[in-house]
Formats: C-alpha cells, sequence, structure tokens
C-alpha cells in the first residue's frame, strides 16, 4: 500500500476537456485541493481509486465511460500503449500490454486464451476496480482492436460486477448487452483474436521494446520490499492468506530473504501486515457500503471480533466511528 506511482499525464486532458478544475475533482476525492497542482503527481492506489471515483461523482454522466474511450486517443497513450499498436493481432498485442501494464500504475491485465481470447482488468489492492476505471478499460481495448485492425469488431461477450447505469448506450457501442458478473472482462473469438493489425510495425516494436524492458528493470529495482509484501497481501488477504509462506510463494522468494530486505528497510512483516490491513480497512469502509464484518473478511480476519480490537490498535477508533468520520462531509 506505500508503494506510489505516477498519475497517468491523460488526467489532465480529462480535466481540460470536461471543464473541470484540479481543485473541485480533488475536493470530491477527499484530497488536498493543490494535490493536482503540479505537472507529476505521486499516488498511492486509495487516492488513484479515489480519483476516478470522484470523476464519475462530480461528471455524473451515466455514458461517461464510453465519453472517456474517446477521449483517450493514440497520443495520450503511454509507450506501452503505444506498443500494442505494433503488434500483429490482439493475442500478441495483450500479452505484450499485460507484461508492460504495471508501468501505468496498479493496473493488471488478465488473459485467458481457451476458447478465443477473455481480457480482464484488476487493480491490485482493490477488490474491484473503480465502476468508470473498469468500464473504461473495455472501451478502450475494444476501440484499441478496432483501430487496429480497421475492422467494426463485435465481442461475444461483456461482463462487468455493476451493470451500466445507461445500457442501451453500453450495448449500441459494444454491439451486445452488458452481462454482469464478477469481474470487468470482455471475450473475442478466436478469428478476431488473430485479426491482423493494419497498425503493425515490427520497426517501431524494436525501437520501443528495449525502451519498456529498461522501465520496467528501473521499476523493479526502486521497489522497496516492504511495497512488494503490502501489493501480495492485497491479493492475498481477501482469500484468507495472511502468512509470511503465502507471501512468499506469491513473490517468489524465501521467507529468509523477505524478512532480511525488511530488516533492512527497518521494518518487519507484522508491521506491514498491519499497515496494509488498516489501509484496506479504511479504504472500504470510506469507499463501499460493505458491512464490518465483510470488511473484516476482505483484509483477513476471518472472525470480526478480532478485527474490532486489531482496527481500535490501529487507528484508536471503532470501525464504525471511523466510518462516520471518513463518510463526513467535513
Amino acid at each position: 500500500m506505500s508503494n506510489m506511482f505516477r498519475l497517468e499525464p491523460f488526467w489532465w486532458v480529462i480535466l481540460r476537456e470536461f471543464d473541470l478544475s484540479a481543485e473541485t475533482l480533488s475536493r470530491r476525492a477527499g484530497l488536498p485541493a493543490n494535490f493536482l497542482a503540479s505537472d507529476t503527481v505521486m499516488v498511492d492506489v486509495m487516492e488513484w481509486a479515489s480519483l476516478w471515483q470522484a470523476l464519475n461523482d462530480e461528471i455524473g454522466e451515466p455514458d461517461l465511460a464510453i465519453k472517456l474511450g474517446g477521449i483517450l486517443t493514440l497520443d495520450m497513450f503511454d509507450p506501452a500503449h503505444f506498443a500494442t499498436f505494433c503488434s500483429k493481432n490482439l493475442r500478441q498485442a495483450a500479452k505484450r500490454l499485460q507484461l508492460y501494464k504495471r508501468l501505468a500504475g496498479p493496473c493488471r491485465l488478465e488473459i485467458k486464451e481457451q476458447p478465443g481470447l477473455t481480457l480482464a482488468t484488476s487493480v491490485t489492492g482493490l477488490q474491484f476496480p473503480p465502476e468508470l476505471y473498469g468500464a473504461g478499460e473495455l472501451v478502450v481495448w475494444l476501440g484499441l482492436m478496432r483501430h487496429a485492425t480497421r475492422h467494426h469488431v463485435v465481442p461475444q461477450r461483456v461482463v462487468m460486477p455493476v451493470l451500466p447505469r445507461a445500457p442501451a448506450s453500453f450495448e449500441s457501442y459494444f454491439g451486445r448487452p452488458v452481462l454482469r458478473g464478477n469481474t470487468y472482462e470482455i471475450v473475442f473469438d478466436t478469428a478476431d483474436a488473430d485479426r491482423a493489425f493494419v497498425t503493425t510495425d515490427t520497426t517501431m516494436w524494436a525501437f520501443f521494446e528495449p525502451v519498456l524492458k529498461r522501465r520496467l528493470a528501473e521499476l523493479d529495482a526502486s521497489t522497496s520490499m516492504a511495497a512488494r509484501v503490502s501489493a501480495a497481501l492485497c491479493e492475498l488477504l481477501p482469500v484468507g492468506q495472511s502468512e509470511i509462506g503465502d507471501v512468499a510463494k506469491s513473490l517468489g522468494a524465501s521467507t529468509r530473504t523477505i524478512q532480511r530486505q525488511l530488516k533492512d528497510e527497518s521494518t518487519t512483516y507484522r508491521t506491514v501486515l498491519d499497515q496494509t490491513r488498516k489501509q484496506l480497512a479504511q479504504h472500504y469502509l470510506k469507499r463501499t457500503q460493505l458491512t464490518t464484518s465483510e470488511v473484516a473478511f476482505l483484509v483477513g480476519y476471518d472472525d470480526p471480533n478480532s478485527f474490532y480490537p486489531a482496527f481500535r490498535n490501529w487507528t484508536g477508533k471503532t470501525p464504525q466511528a471511523a466510518r462516520a468520520e471518513l463518510t463526513s462531509p467535513g
């Protein structure tokens, strides 16, 4: 949870496009008024999620995800997205984007190749991506596919955990109704997944690939063990795994290595675990309507009665008091 990343540059384009002030969006997200005052803003996953929710709430248009997908043109994408257009087809593009997507923050691309090709989006540290972000990703992926193939591709299936408030608009864009499921995903048939990109460019990929590999190596080198452990815990806690052995398996490192590096960073596994649980719990209490028992489960407590004293120890408040304070307009 302590892992910081640079806020995507397209946020400032969005602000201009919707004539929205940075101060207004920041305040709506519960952040300092000058939070977006500079050209380079570092955020954690909770601040990032709060900005997406604030954008959705502030503009309030039910088809906002579709409009955003139209705004995010090629000249606004980062190098990882540019590189996908150099691919020979969607199958290859997805694998490249999956590898380099973490350069843009906590977002992840999950791929299933049989049958056809399924692309799903997730965010490290959150049970679900913010509604606007999740829907927007599916819009952008289909737009990318249609642009790169110059063909009006219609996916086999489109799934969202929260159904859109403008179902007709989304059905018109995707070419089929949106179904409700457990993730944000879009499914393409085999023929479309292998459909040739007219934008394929091996020369441009040869230019981009070393740059992307270098950036990925720099990211890995600069990420602390505490941040890596916290990111792993965000994925493991909701499934009831909180032991250092679980984290070691996830990170592909030994428990001894993890403990040694955490010691070098002047912290311990227990401290990182408690900090991660605290920040996740505060996010769920502030940004969701989940019950306290549900929050307890998502941060790794089978028994809510064990969660209450732990939360009070972290914050000095009960979960109910913290929710009232976190959601207070003042």
